[in-house]
């Protein structure tokens, strides 16, 4: 087939051409208006992964390991399922103080030890893990203005706000089991040690104790990097672990009540602060040695058969110690056995949630974003829901009032956050704004991204009929550009 040429084509491009079926020449137009569309999409696909390499070394593993989300919503609700129990408990625990105490229940016990044992130990290492990633790629005044600005803000809120109606809801309990007079609830004097376990900061010590951690890590970070030979002796796993097992478990074997008990202060209580301080150097040993828990997340199945051998006779022993129980070797197995079981059930946790590698749904995300407000609230709203269902319920079972307790504290603390905090100034201070499409867009990985429909047509040419198109000579049309 001959096409007519240009009237300015050049002689030297009078060359035969083949026209093959179902291809064309696309003008430079075409051609320039495709790469323009190309180099549009391709353009924020480039600037979000400069904008990952920018990330906190904690932020990209957060991306990696998405379960770790998952497992701290689930921790939150675990708090929740544990004071829920409080109440029907038998015996007591040593130390507590509570709005109300109902008609125990022995299941509703054994659920309270199983989760105390582990549950602020998965937290506390979470915590050290994300510290030591943060740390290593900023610097120390970083890391700690910004565990300043996430813990100390929500504890300056929970001190004025949560604590007082913490205070006047027990008060009230209080008051309507007789055991104090309505007056007392102004003058907040009280005899015969009744308010002896009632001051401190009740739920929130964990954030006051998280923060001096960041401190103390920060001061043994800078002491590291100048005296290089001192870090040496904590570059074996085995050994930094065997440290810590054995530094937690003389405490337990001093003071039992860390974990058989509570210790209720203002002030970091020096027993409780170092067991607790164990698991937060654990998450830091993780950090460093195992960075992506690629091997947590093969050997979660062996630690978690190891976790059930061991924390059946921690729960035995423990309530035994509680009925007033006492012999130097048996509170020596409390112990270990206790340390033993809390660090294989986090470890396994942790293993089973970096086995997940897929990106959350929306209703994951969203209830780990949620996880620290519920941590927050739910304490006086549930406290007010037990008196209630106390005084308005007294022939109910007590674990159907456990579950009543926990869906009604849960599903309150929810509504308040989407309605107070989420995209409030509220949320915007403590740090709890969350935006579910720009949560979702951040997941999506960079070869994922699509170009628009009709960037698509243009490369593709599925928006015009390309089969139609008149051929052209490329080479003229850039004569004529030369010559223009």
């Amino acid at each position: 087939m001959s096409h007519p040429q240009s009237p300015h084509a050049n002689p030297s491009d009078d060359k035969p051409r083949v026209a093959l079926d179902n291809v064309s020449v696309v003008s430079d137009q075409d051609t320039a208006c495709g790469l323009e569309s190309l180099r549009s999409g391709i353009e924020p696909i480039c600037k979000g992964i400069a904008r990952q390499s920018e990330l906190p070394l904690a932020d990209k593993n957060r991306e990696k390991l998405p379960g770790l989300d998952a497992l701290r919503g689930l921790a939150a609700l675990g708090v929740v399922l544990l004071h829920c129990c409080v109440p029907y408990m038998q015996p007591v625990v040593p130390g507590l103080a509570w709005s109300v105490f109902d008609h125990p229940h022995w299941l509703a016990s054994q659920c309270f030890w199983f989760i105390e044992i582990f549950i602020m130990p998965v937290f506390l290492v979470l915590a050290g893990y994300f510290a030591w990633l943060s740390l290593k790629r900023g610097d120390i005044k970083r890391l700690v203005r910004s565990r300043a600005r996430r813990l100390l803000v929500p504890l300056g809120f929970g001190v004025m706000v949560i604590l007082p109606a913490d205070l006047y809801i027990w008060l009230t309990g209080w008051v309507a089991d007789g055991q104090i007079a309505l007056r007392k609830m102004q003058s907040l004097k009280f005899t015969d040690g009744v308010d002896q376990d009632l001051w401190g900061l009740s739920h929130l010590w964990f954030l006051e104790y998280l923060f001096l951690y960041v401190l103390v890590l920060g001061i043994v970070f800078a002491i590291c990097r100048r005296l290089p030979q001192i870090g040496r002796v904590f570059r074996s796993p085995l050994t930094c672990c065997s440290i810590l097992f054995i530094a937690a478990s003389c405490v337990l074997v001093v003071c039992p009540e860390v974990v058989w008990g509570f210790q209720h202060r203002f002030y970091p209580v020096p027993s409780k602060w170092f067991y607790s301080g164990a698991f937060f150097a654990l998450g830091v040993s993780l950090a460093s040695f195992d960075t992506e828990m690629r091997w947590l997340a093969k050997t979660f199945m062996r630690h978690s058969g190891y976790a059930v051998a061991m924390v059946i006779p921690a729960m035995l022993l423990g309530q035994w110690h509680l009925r007033g129980g006492d012999h130097d070797l048996a509170s020596m197995m409390l112990a270990l056995t206790t340390t033993a079981s809390a660090s294989l059930i986090t470890v396994a946790l942790l293993g089973a949630a970096a086995s997940v590698r897929k990106p959350l749904s929306p209703s994951w995300r969203y209830l780990a974003a949620a996880s620290f407000w519920i941590y927050l609230v739910h304490h006086p709203i549930l406290g007010l829901m037990q008196i209630d269902m106390k005084w308005l319920f007294p022939e109910l079972s007590s674990l159907i009032k456990v579950v009543i307790g926990f869906a009604g504290s849960v599903t309150l603390s929810l509504v308040t956050y989407e309605v107070w905090v989420r995209k409030t100034w509220l949320g915007r201070v403590l740090g709890f704004n969350y935006e579910l499409n720009h949560a979702a867009a951040l997941e999506q990985q960079p070869d994922e991204r699509r170009l628009p429909d009709n960037d698509l047509q243009i490369l593709s040419g599925s928006g015009r009929n390309v089969s139609t198109l008149e051929p052209v000579n490329l080479s003229t049309r850039r004569s004529d550009r030369r010559a223009a």
